[in-house]
């Protein structure tokens, strides 16, 4: 058995988060992902040169450059292999229009000029190599009149309307601080690209994908848009509360920073609630008695919980609540996802050695086809790792010739000299 995409190639020019871990999921399929970097400037997400080695990895002794080590990068590029090609030279343009009759599919997260610039437009690349599909991702897409303004996931989180639905009744709007709209966008244009696969497998006929993270980003807050767009009324933010249910929040727990999710969503949750906190005075009375009451003295209801809530550990509550019926979860932090063992035993967390930051958790594949064999997973490229190796195997460029780019500045491993 063989991945979906076993057989195929795609050449990407991603970096940072929201491209990266789109082709990385790609390469998750099985596709050959071949990421073209560039010496002189290297990907935010490996870092600058000169920048200090991980604190937990000084003293390493596989650990020779951080721009290699950086866990950002190491994070979203597994699956890759990674050449090292300058596309504003002459000789780097030449070598990368030979090697693009023999992609399936480019990636590319660039700003909507650089393409264009560099002299690869899609009708170009499609001229190169009838059939190709090019994803292109940007901030606002390529076309309007936010075309050319740039983006980050910080930025976008505004523009799509998240932020204004983030934050706490009456307070600011609020970013969530993991640049999430990256992830969002990485989801999407992996979807296109299937798609498109999909869409040429039965015509023949290659696709341009213009994936904009704004309105991808804007799915997400999809029924609040059509709310204004329909009524004019700008949605209340919320918290962690929901429109219609109470309660629905997130209480705090015995220990520090240790939280519980909580939700009842009928009458019937409500009582088996109560059943097992032990019918508690707190909660009883005309305040809580039916659920347009608990929504209208939401503040009392989550201050009544929250003292019952804060005096019970919270691995116990949570399995005593989801017994008794209540929907109820631990809210774990990073680290405890990473170790949950539900998420190992699928293989959905999992070491990596990688050749010069050593062994450690990753994210890795999220999911499993019943006809398909379980994909190997290879640790993120080292800058340049198999410029060599790709040139010869695509092609058949000698060790000399390897060499001269690579003194060049053209090609080549770590900073240009």
């Amino acid at each position: 058995m063989s991945s979906p995409l076993s057989g195929m190639r795609g050449i990407v020019l991603t970096q940072a988060w929201a491209g990266a871990y789109c082709t990385e999921l790609l390469g998750f399929m099985g596709a050959d992902i071949i990421q073209v970097e560039v010496r002189k400037r290297p990907d935010s997400w490996r870092g600058a040169y000169d920048a200090p080695l991980p604190e937990k990895l000084r003293g390493g002794d596989s650990v020779r450059n951080a721009w290699n080590c950086n866990y950002l990068y190491n994070s979203v590029n597994l699956n890759k292999r990674c050449v090292t090609l300058d596309l504003q030279t002459a000789e780097g343009a030449a070598i990368f229009r030979q090697m693009l009759p023999l992609a399936d599919f480019v990636v590319e997260n660039f700003s909507p000029r650089v393409l264009n610039n560099l002299g690869f437009a899609y009708e170009e690349m499609d001229r190169i190599r009838p059939g190709i599909i090019l994803c292109s991702l940007s901030a606002y897409g390529h076309t309007g009149p936010w075309a050319n303004v740039p983006g980050i996931g910080g930025t976008i989180e505004p523009t799509s309307g998240l932020s204004a639905l983030l934050g706490y009744p009456g307070g600011h709007p609020m970013n969530s601080g993991l640049m999430y709209p990256d992830a969002v966008a990485g989801l999407n244009a992996f979807t296109a690209v299937l798609a498109a696969v999909r869409h040429r497998n039965r015509t023949g006929k290659g696709q341009y994908i213009d994936l904009s993270m704004q309105e991808a980003n804007l799915v997400f807050a999809g029924e609040a848009a059509l709310e204004f767009i329909r009524t004019g009324r700008q949605r209340e933010r919320m918290g962690n509360r929901h429109p219609a249910f109470a309660p629905h929040g997130i209480f705090p727990c015995r220990g520090h920073d240790r939280w519980i999710a909580i939700a009842c969503q009928s009458e019937t949750e409500w009582q088996q609630l109560l059943h097992a906190f032990g019918g508690p005075i707190s909660l009883r009375g005309e305040l809580f008695a039916s659920n347009s009451q608990r929504k209208a003295n939401e503040d009392e209801l989550e201050s009544a919980l929250a003292a019952i809530t804060c005096e019970r550990d919270r691995d116990e509550l949570a399995e005593q609540l989801t017994g008794a019926g209540v929907i109820a979860a631990r809210v774990f932090d990073a680290l405890e996802i990473a170790e949950d063992q539900g998420l190992r035993e699928r293989g959905v967390i999992g070491k990596v050695q990688h050749p010069e930051a050593g062994e450690w958790l990753q994210a890795l594949v999220p999911w499993r086809f019943s006809r398909s064999e379980k994909p190997l997973v290879r640790a993120a490229p080292r800058l340049g790792e198999h410029s060599a190796e790709v040139f010869a195997e695509l092609l058949g460029m000698d060790p000399g010739e390897y060499a001269r780019l690579a003194e060049a500045g053209i090609s080549g491993e770590g900073p240009p000299d």
